[in-house]
């Protein structure tokens, strides 16, 4: 009985452990040594305020973009780029009066930087030979949008709120109730956006997996990044350009049209240059060729059909890939409503008889030492309120207007016309 009982015991043991499945190893996907050519740029944002004070002081960013090497993905968009300041500059005198007439004194200053690492996903640290770039403020997408597609004025209020959403709330009001003193220090703000040029190759082991045919979709624009600055106001007609594509441009069969790295050249077909009461500048270029990977020079048929600029530069661009600068519809609107409550106290005084509203007119129209000032008397606390009122009416109908700057490394979405012969030539 014994033995019958070990031989069942070894018989469950021998088929129980034949049934147990034993994990596979899992594959680790493959790496191989990937080159990023100098003349590749990284577009990268700051995630916190910094302030300013010496030269050699550590800068911290994230990439805003990915960058390529022909088709393979390099360095995926988010990873860390450090490096420091490297000189500090300051601003000519006839570009503060706008800050001076606002109460604040202080000189600005501006910070060069140069960033000399990467950090990839897993930690380790590639150096990297770039060029020195100042920052640029906060950026926004503008592109043509046929009326039915274009945002309503919910989505365009949620758009300009959406800042006030964004992390480390407490050290922005900090910063913000700080640079309002006349004398403060300078700050590099949360957002701040800088382009910097590769001036040597950049090797760097990445992951390398092949792509999926159903991820290589077909994209509605070109990716683009100038080369040559363009700016309304000392750009002429005829005068050439260049642009490299930043991300590779798939045709609707999948097949790769253009790897990024790609050359596209072109000229500034117009330009006008802003005047006098508000009348803003506007530009219009367009690209004709590309070169192709092998050597060959290929013509091409665009419209630009989007930007990527500073915010507060209020850029449009048209059907036809004309690019205007505008001026603020609700800047307007609130510059003759600042009227009113200097004319209200003038026909009513005890309105500005309290400290707080004294303090409000005086700090429209002289920042902190307005609002100190307009505590003297009722009459100086119109007068500082009159003041800032003539301003806001200069600055919305009567000083020169906007010009379109665009500033190497800009990103460019350029839309590719269906009669393109380039993608004639290239579908099989």
């Amino acid at each position: 009985m014994k033995r019958n009982g070990a031989w069942i015991l070894l018989s469950f043991s021998v088929f129980g452990l034949t049934g147990i499945s034993v994990p596979a190893q899992e594959t680790k996907p493959e790496k191989e040594n990937l080159v990023v050519e100098p003349g590749n740029d990284f577009r990268a944002a700051l995630q916190k305020g910094v302030r300013l004070k010496k030269v050699g002081q550590p800068i911290t960013a994230k990439l805003l973009e990915p960058v390529y090497a022909g088709e393979t993905l390099a360095i995926p968009a988010g990873s860390t780029v450090k490096g420091h300041v490297s000189s500090i500059s300051k601003v000519p005198m006839h570009k503060r009066v706008g800050r001076l007439l606002d109460g604040d004194f202080t000189p600005p200053k501006i910070a060069h930087v140069t960033f000399d690492q990467l950090v990839l996903s897993d930690g380790s640290v590639v150096p990297v030979h770039s060029d020195s770039t100042v920052g640029i403020g906060r950026v926004a997408n503008s592109r043509y949008l046929p009326k039915a597609q274009r945002p309503g004025v919910r989505q365009k209020l949620k758009s300009a709120m959406a800042p006030l959403k964004e992390p480390n709330k407490l050290q922005r009001l900090g910063e913000a109730a700080v640079t309002s003193l006349p004398y403060h220090p300078e700050y590099i703000d949360q957002g701040t956006v800088f382009d910097t040029a590769l001036l040597e190759p950049v090797s760097l082991l990445a992951e390398v997996s092949p792509t999926p045919v159903s991820t290589q979709i077909a994209s509605d624009y070109l990716n683009l990044h100038l080369l040559t600055p363009i700016s309304s106001n000392t750009s002429v007609a005829g005068a050439q350009i260049e642009a490299v594509v930043s991300q590779p441009y798939y045709q609707a069969d999948h097949q790769l049209l253009y790897p990024a790295g790609t050359i596209l050249t072109g000229t500034v077909q117009k330009a006008s240059s802003a005047g006098w009461m508000k009348k803003n500048g506007s530009i219009v270029f367009a690209f004709r060729s590309v070169q192709m990977p092998d050597g060959t020079t290929r013509d091409i048929h665009s419209t630009v059909g989007g930007i990527q600029a500073e915010s507060w530069e209020g850029l449009d661009v048209g059907k036809e890939g004309e690019i205007k600068a505008t001026t603020s519809t609700f800047a307007r609107i609130l510059a003759p409503v600042s009227l009113i409550g200097p004319s209200k106290a003038v026909g009513d005084s005890t309105l500005e008889k309290t400290a707080w509203s004294r303090s409000g007119e005086g700090r429209k129209g002289f920042g902190l030492l307005g609002a100190g000032a307009a505590q003297a008397s009722v009459g100086t606390a119109i007068g500082f309120g009159y003041f800032g009122a003539a301003k806001r009416l200069c600055n919305a109908f009567l000083t020169k207007g906007s010009n379109v700057e665009l500033p190497a490394h800009t990103p460019i979405f350029l839309r590719l016309d269906s009669n393109n012969p380039t993608l004639a030539l290239a579908t099989p």
